[in-house]
């Protein structure tokens, strides 16, 4: 007797410890990354051969890029411009051991309206080089995507730029 009612509390215990559904979540959910990375990974095969329209075709209107010394670059048009100048500079690859959590979920934009949005946070080693020069630097980015469409919103990129700062006659991210 004593053990159906072990069995009994250890049952209830496991049942009550399951995860609720997530469709009506306040929160973002995990999903599966593949559609993310995909759109992440035609970014950088077109800044690398430096199509930075295709790249810009990627970015809402009103997209940022932060990067980790604190500039932030605001709206498509600087965007652009920054990218023309790093793309001239770099060739970008992620290395093979890169991780990624994408997530989804639903906001109220200032004019009361819902909208979706989805977010890739990815973290690895990633490769800048040039016919001089080749920096792998532990890199972490997150990326905020909206609308149907998964425009790119906002890019915040996070990792040391000793190196690049080193590699640079001037910096071009000041």
């Amino acid at each position: 007797m004593k053990n159906i009612y072990i069995i009994l509390l250890l049952s209830f215990a496991i049942f009550s410890c399951e995860t609720p559904t997530q469709a009506n979540s306040d929160y973002p959910v995990v999903i599966d990354e593949t559609e993310l990375v995909a759109l992440q990974n035609s970014q950088y095969e077109s800044m690398n051969s430096g199509d930075i329209e295709s790249v810009m075709d990627l970015y809402s209107d009103t997209a940022m890029w932060s990067f980790p010394n604190g500039v932030n670059m605001e709206g498509k048009d600087q965007i652009k411009s920054m990218l023309e100048t790093t793309t001239g500079i770099w060739n970008i690859s992620s290395g093979e051991d890169t991780n990624y959590i994408a997530m989804k979920g639903k906001d109220i934009n200032e004019d009361g309206e819902e909208f979706d949005f989805h977010i890739l946070l990815s973290w690895g080693p990633q490769t800048f080089s040039n016919d001089d020069t080749s920096i792998t630097v532990p890199y972490h980015s997150a990326t905020f995507f909206v609308g149907e469409d998964k425009k790119i919103q906002w890019t915040g990129a996070f990792y040391d730029r000793t190196k690049f700062i080193e590699a640079y006659d001037e910096d071009p991210i000041k």
